[in-house]
């Protein structure tokens, strides 16, 4: 990802993310996350007790999706597509790094939380505040770029 996308994705705090159900059905809800410095990976932390972890739990991995951006005062938002699973024990040092870094107030409030991390398979990024329109980037553009350069 380019870093007018990097840094917009890190002002972020709030994403909706939207988990497969084990019976198939979608379920989302709004938290708060982190990401990776290159934006490969986003790092979320769930109560037991919460529905989604009704997929985090059932399988190794369960398919997402992630919409950052829903203030229409921005006008930015970035998509993505891709598998949530829990994190592992040897991950933990890792993910409390980067969450409770962006998240310190965190720290030693979620003691009994799942975490969990989001890998995008997919992208997209819309941005409609240039002057000369609406401007979209996807993976796919990302990948054409990576190649050629």
């Amino acid at each position: 990802m380019n870093q007018d996308i990097l840094d917009y994705i890190n002002s972020q705090r709030v994403c909706v993310l939207a988990v497969e159900m084990p019976d198939g059905s979608p379920h989302a809800a709004t938290l708060h996350f982190a990401t990776s410095k290159d934006g490969t990976t986003f790092y979320f932390l769930t109560s037991p007790g919460y529905r989604k972890t009704e997929a985090l739990k059932g399988r190794l991995t369960s398919r997402a999706s992630v919409v950052v951006g829903v203030d229409e005062a921005v006008m930015k938002t970035m998509q993505l597509d891709g598998e949530a699973r829990i994190v592992s024990e040897a991950e933990r040092k890792n993910f409390d790094g980067i969450y409770f870094g962006k998240f310190p107030e965190k720290v030693g409030k979620f003691a009994e939380d799942i975490a969990f991390i989001f890998t995008p398979t997919w992208w997209r990024y819309t941005d409609w505040t240039g002057a000369n329109g609406k401007r979209i980037v996807s993976s796919a553009d990302h990948e054409e770029y990576l190649k050629v350069n």
